[in-house]
């Protein structure tokens, strides 16, 4: 990865006007969604927190449960399971891979414990996972995206002033940093700028979509800046709590989840301090043109989207602290 900086002034003043992102607005206006379809539900011993599609199975990881890692058919039938534990063929703290898989098929790739890239084949028999040791720990992370030599994702402590890092062994970190404007109107601190991250590597395209601000930030795979995407024309920015601290609770929450396709990204949106509203789905071409905007029946937590774009499944709180598992149509 080529990062130059360049410090001769007429250089810049040269290629200024190339190397500034594009800013545009999208008007909040949704159709809905038809009404979604219960695949099934699961009571409180269950509480799903990770969701992913291929060809022929719905993947669901489970933080309540000794059985972390679910795949059910097309029938809603449990086909394979992996338990807890850090035994071969176990997840510690597993999390789907977020960056748009090349193999297809019934492949998925999972983190687990920082640690472990693991590549997950589902087939007749029991799942084949094949395991491989990142580095000998990352940072603590949420939205990981692997291509063939990086490694992008959102720290959970954040880094102030930065939207996600890229990573590799021979490089080390690189932090990403977010839009100037952006920068000089938000709280400084870490977690204003938390965000959800998913990276297309043919379309060489990555998609940040942030939870305190209403904003959508398309980079290049070298992370720069190409475009910044309000979602409204008023600016949602994070309440302050103290000398550059967030007020996570009472903090509007934006963009809360992110699933990426081979033609779009889907970047899920609530709009309330409380998850109390109805979510909405903002799609794009991984190019940043705005496709759709859809409105669901109830609040979503997760969703994921069958890779030639025919449906959503979804993950939605119960009032008993289930989960349902909701099909919607696109």
């Amino acid at each position: 990865m080529k990062r130059i900086v360049y410090l001769v002034l007429s250089s810049c003043l040269l290629f200024s006007c190339n190397n500034l992102p594009k800013y545009n607005t999208i008007a909040p206006e949704d159709k809905p969604l038809d009404a979604g379809v219960i695949l099934f539900s699961k009571d409180s011993n269950s509480y799903f927190y990770d969701i992913k599609i291929t060809d022929d199975y719905l993947l669901l990881l489970d933080e309540s449960n000794d059985t972390v890692f679910r795949a059910y058919d097309a029938d809603n039938v449990l086909r394979f399971s992996t338990l807890k534990g850090a035994l071969a063929g176990q997840f510690v703290k597993p999390q789907f891979t977020k960056s748009v898989i090349k193999q297809g098929g019934n492949v998925s790739r999972i983190v687990d414990n920082d640690l472990y890239s693991s590549v997950v084949t589902l087939n007749s028999g029991d799942p084949l996972i094949e395991s491989t040791l990142i580095t000998n720990g990352l940072l603590s992370s949420k939205n990981y995206n692997i291509t063939d030599n990086e490694i992008y994702a959102i720290p959970l402590s954040g880094k102030k002033g930065y939207q996600f890092y890229i990573y590799n062994n021979q490089d080390g970190y690189y932090w990403v940093d977010t839009d100037s404007v952006l920068k000089s109107e938000i709280i400084d601190s870490p977690v204003a700028l938390l965000s959800n991250l998913c990276v297309n590597e043919d379309a060489n395209r990555i998609v940040s979509a942030m939870r305190f601000v209403n904003l959508v930030l398309f980079y290049d795979l070298e992370g720069s800046l190409t475009q910044v995407t309000s979602f409204g024309k008023s600016k949602i920015l994070p309440l302050p709590k103290g000398e550059n601290q967030v007020d996570v609770i009472n903090s509007t929450k934006c963009f809360i989840d992110i699933y990426g396709t081979p033609k779009y990204v889907y970047c899920l949106y609530n709009g309330a301090s409380d998850f109390s509203k109805a979510s909405t789905i903002v799609v794009f071409k991984w190019d940043g043109t705005h496709i759709s905007t859809l409105k669901s029946d109830r609040f979503l937590r997760n969703i994921a989207v069958d890779k030639d774009d025919n449906y959503v499944v979804a993950l939605a709180s119960r009032s008993d602290g289930g989960t349902d598992v909701v099909k919607y149509k696109l």
